[in-house]
């Protein structure tokens, strides 16, 4: 494990932060809402409530005094009718503008058993690790023999279809490279939590704590008659 930690901090160090920069060019007319991207959505004349939002995996994205919203596949023109009706409860003749600032498609998530799970900026050449090292690592009941890439493939006419693709992290951080499966923009790496028993819990919850306080008691014990 201590390589392991060694290896994850080293990658941390040289991989760049993720970027929520803007710059990117306006999605076409016809540009429906996608998992991943980042929305720019201002609030006139209530200028507080403006806020710059990721749409999560789940397709939704969080708005002051609206709650979580439902924004995968609309159109921003859309979303900006919706989000201007609910805002009518709250302010007074609002006007919603809505733009995507950040295409998915130049990102890349990771969810699950990570300890800083989100979108990243997708670069050429980016590998499973890469990704794991710039979500801070797994977290300490990962499954990571299991993990899971979601992968969006366009097909002929443009349709698209998801792909699943099992990889196995836990080989990857014990040494086995060839393992360490190539990611492309818009995948979604998903790591599940390891399973275990209700006895395991309860040993975790209850036994553990005690134990250690018993074992620290015997070496202060210890300490205490040397002195």
């Amino acid at each position: 494990m201590k390589t392991i930690s060694i290896l994850l901090s080293a990658l941390l160090l040289l991989a760049p932060l993720p970027s929520f920069a803007a710059g990117e060019a306006q999605p076409e007319k016809d540009y429906f809402i996608e998992a991943g991207d980042v929305i720019n959505i201002n609030v006139m004349p209530a200028e507080e409530f403006s806020k710059e939002v990721t749409v999560q995996p789940d397709g939704t994205i969080e708005i002051p005094l609206l709650g979580s919203i439902k924004a995968e596949g609309m159109k921003p023109e859309d979303l900006q009718k919706v989000l201007t009706a609910k805002f009518s409860k709250y302010v007074s003749n609002p006007t919603i503008t809505v733009n995507v600032r950040k295409f998915s498609s130049s990102r890349v998530a990771a969810i699950g058993q990570v300890n800083q799970p989100g979108y990243y900026e997708f670069r050429e050449g980016m590998r499973l690790l890469d990704l794991v090292a710039q979500a801070g690592g797994p977290q300490d009941w990962a499954k990571t023999s299991q993990v899971r890439i979601y992968r969006r493939v366009k097909g002929e006419g443009g349709s698209s279809t998801e792909q699943l693709i099992k990889a196995d992290l836990e080989s990857v951080l014990e040494g086995d490279m060839e393992k360490n499966i190539g990611l492309v923009s818009g995948d979604i790496v998903y790591i599940p939590r390891r399973n275990y028993s209700k006895a395991a819990r309860w040993i975790s919850d209850n036994f553990l704590p005690w134990a250690t306080l018993f074992t620290f008691g015997i070496t202060a014990g210890i300490v205490a008659s040397h002195n």
